[in-house]
């Protein structure tokens, strides 16, 4: 697992170890965490590249350094819920040139998840391919961009959408002087029967 917005590969390690302490079964913690029970194993295995909201989830499912992010269990759900920006889970690559907001609600596990990118002259976001099936959208909103997937490369300048098979190894460039700016929604067909596949597609 080569992301550099996603954990480490001890990752399944610490999930495995958590869920054995828990005494809980991959069943228990599928249904605590929303996240399927095959890609939990996977995780489990290291065998899958996981998205930043697949890990956010396993994390709060079994309590793993998510204390300060306790959620707040309401008598209703509220008319319109408010997220502030300083609430907003926030990742950067390890050079710090890539920032990912993550927009999508991190506390439901839904078929897509969609962040804001900010990327500094220079920014690549260089990931492995996650899970079979997974599709990303990427649409530049300022600046310009490039993502290469296997041989090709396509440019996309403010306004333009780029789509492509996120289960190979892909990376994301920057290809402006200055910074920019994209919204990138990961669409996550494996992790959900067939009538979902077909939504998301």
């Amino acid at each position: 697992m080569k992301d550099n917005l996603v954990p480490p590969p001890q990752l399944g390690a610490i999930v495995r170890k958590a869920r054995k302490q828990h005494r809980l079964t991959l069943e228990q913690v599928s249904e605590r965490s929303g996240v399927s029970k095959s890609m939990l194993s996977q995780v489990e295995r290291g065998t899958v590249n996981p998205t930043f909201a697949v890990v956010w989830n396993l994390m709060q499912s079994l309590g793993l350094d998510m204390a300060d992010l306790t959620e707040t269990i309401q008598a209703e759900t509220p008319v319109i819920e408010h997220s502030h920006a300083y609430s907003t889970p926030t990742r950067k690559s390890r050079d710090g040139l890539v920032t990912l907001q993550m927009l999508s609600p991190y506390r439901t596990v839904l078929p897509i998840e969609w962040y804001e990118m900010r990327m500094e002259p220079g920014g690549i976001l260089a990931s492995d391919p996650h899970a079979m099936g997974t599709y990303e959208h990427l649409t530049c909103l300022d600046g310009s961009v490039a993502v290469e997937v296997a041989d090709t490369r396509v440019e996309a300048r403010a306004g333009d959408t780029l789509r492509y098979q996120a289960d190979r190894a892909h990376q994301i460039i920057n290809t402006a002087t200055g910074p920019s700016r994209a919204i990138l929604l990961v669409a996550l067909p494996q992790q959900y029967d067939a009538q979902a596949r077909q939504i998301i597609r």
